[in-house]
Order: structure tokens, then sequence, then C-alpha cells
């Protein structure tokens, strides 16, 4: 898994934080902070992550997996 998994799909999807938060309704700090700390975001409540998958149209395994993963829709 990569430092960043969540920014490379975000930012791949062409998403800002702002945007991302509010199609999630996760605030941009907390965004930020999955994004900075990879430990923070595997600490998340399932259906947050699954709220950022519907978001970015991946799966929740895509997130930890990253872009290169073989699961990628």
């Amino acid at each position: 898994m990569t430092k960043s998994t969540l920014k490379e799909l975000r930012t791949t999807k062409k998403m800002t934080q702002q945007e991302l938060s509010h199609l999630t309704g996760i605030s941009v700090r907390t965004i930020a902070r999955y994004e900075k700390d990879t430990k923070k975001l595997r600490r998340a409540k399932y259906e947050k992550l699954k709220g950022i998958a519907q978001a970015l149209a991946v799966s929740v395994d895509d997130i930890f997996l990253g872009i290169d993963s073989e699961f990628m829709n």
C-alpha cells in the first residue's frame, strides 16, 4: 500500500478534498487526515469507507490496494 492511496484515487478522479467532503459528508479535515495517515484511515468506520468508495466509484478494497490493483473497476 502506498502512503497516500486515497489521495492517489481522489486525484485520479480529478476531485478535490472539498468535493469529496461534499459527496461523503466527511469533513475536509478528516479526509486530509485519512490521506496523510493510513493508520487513521484503517481505523475509520466502515460506513465512512463505504461512502468514500462510492464517491470515488471504487471498492473499499481499492482504497487500500490502490489504483494498480487487479480488482479495480
